[in-house]
């Protein structure tokens, strides 16, 4: 009995050996395979990649891509900005790149509020060589995002060296989508708010809500800037 009984057990152990081999060698191709696939792999992989590439050239280029919830299928990030930097004072450049009317006019309102608050000064500029924040446009039904900020940030400060936006024009101005102008000018505060260095807040009324850009600049959002900027 007892040498039958050594016998199963030394074949319980063979077999869960196989087993777990096999699991790390089909690891380990699906991970070659995405590497070699590099254009074509998911996100996340692209994003890792960029990171590590920026980091061998002393900056850290972060993706963000925020969407705004107006439909179930609708999804957002959850990468907060705030964690990757900011600028080194609380003033940027920003140059208006957009020639779509309304998405312009949004911009340029949006811009106005935060400069209202006093928390933050965004500077338009006419020559984009001269901006740190470019403010874009998109028009893609593939993506899940209403708007999109992309920023690099210096790993050794931590500070920005250059952020885009993008408002996407497929669901914002699409009437199905349920964007009034309102709502357009808080999607751009929103990817304002990623621009000065703000992440998603959901536990409160707030700009920089997640979903749905149904609140503008609140004063908690205010109250948010002043402390990233160690100001007051």
């Amino acid at each position: 009995m007892k040498a039958v009984s050594y016998c199963l057990k030394l074949i319980w152990k063979t077999v869960c050996f196989l087993v777990i081999t096999v699991m790390v060698l089909i690891v380990c191709g699906c991970g070659l395979w995405i590497y070699g696939q590099n254009s074509q792999a998911p996100q996340l992989v692209q994003v890792f990649s960029q990171e590590v590439s920026s980091i061998v050239n002393g900056e850290s280029s972060v993706s963000l891509e925020d969407g705004i919830d107006t439909i179930k299928h609708l999804a957002t990030d959850t990468v907060n900005t705030a964690d990757h930097g900011r600028w080194q004072s609380n003033q940027a450049r920003i140059f208006i790149e957009t020639q779509e009317p309304t998405l312009r006019a949004a911009y340029e309102t949006a811009i106005m509020n935060w400069n209202r608050t006093g928390a933050f000064e965004f500077i338009i500029v006419e020559d984009s060589s001269q901006a740190d924040i470019i403010a874009s446009d998109m028009n893609d039904g593939q993506t899940q995002a209403a708007g999109v900020a992309d920023s690099k940030t210096n790993v050794l400060t931590n500070y920005y060296t250059s952020v885009v936006l993008k408002l996407n024009a497929f669901y914002l101005l699409d009437p199905q989508y349920g964007y009034d102008m309102q709502r357009i000018i808080h999607t751009a505060e929103h990817e304002l708010g990623h621009a000065i260095g703000l992440g998603h807040e959901d536990s409160q009324p707030s700009v920089m809500e997640s979903a749905g850009s149904y609140n503008g600049i609140q004063q908690s959002d205010i109250e948010a800037v002043l402390q990233l900027y160690g100001i007051g």
